[in-house]
């Protein structure tokens, strides 16, 4: 009985057929290929799997040298951080003006009107990724804080003994039409 509980009633796997196994039974004129795609696939597997793992025991480097900072106030760092977040679309619009720079001049700028409407492209998508058409919840808000500056103004205005500006009437009258 203690043999019995020993045993599964699962029967062993089969050994799985290696590749030579299952050529012999393909034609002859098949063998080659499908042995060079098989190889291929293997050595391109082999060569991800050292890619990922060079790039998994690879030490992870800061981002910002130590100390790049210090003595520098919260707006300055926020300057820093929002001139590195904007270096693509300055690189793209950069591309844009020299390609009209050199469309000017007659030079070729290896692409001429390609890279001039690439580089615009560009920028174009970085616009609509960083700055979202707003929502009507939104352009009310705004309209909103617009109405309350200009109301302070005026107040600020009024007690300061000053006349009221003409741009805050036409301010006004500007966002009252829209």
């Amino acid at each position: 009985m203690a043999e019995e509980k020993g045993k599964t009633d699962q029967p062993e796997p089969e050994p799985q057929p290696d590749l030579e196994t299952l050529l012999k039974e393909l034609p002859e004129k098949y063998q080659p290929v499908i042995r060079h795609l098989v190889t291929g696939v293997f050595s391109s597997l082999v060569q991800t799997n050292e890619r990922l793992a060079a790039i998994e025991n690879k030490p992870a480097q800061p981002t910002d040298p130590p100390g790049i900072f210090e003595g520098l106030t919260s707006e300055q760092r926020y300057n820093v951080l929002m001139t590195r977040a904007q270096a693509p679309a300055a690189q793209a619009q950069m591309q844009l003006y020299q390609g009209l720079i050199g469309g000017l001049k007659g030079g070729n700028t290896g692409g001429g009107i390609d890279s001039l409407l690439a580089s615009a492209e560009k920028i174009q998508a970085l616009r609509a990724l960083i700055t979202p058409e707003p929502s009507a919840m939104q352009m009310a808000m705004e309209k909103a804080n617009i109405h309350q500056m200009v109301a302070q103004t005026r107040l600020m205005n009024k007690v300061a003994g000053k006349q009221t500006s003409e741009y805050l009437d036409k301010l006004e009258k500007e966002l009252g039409g829209e």
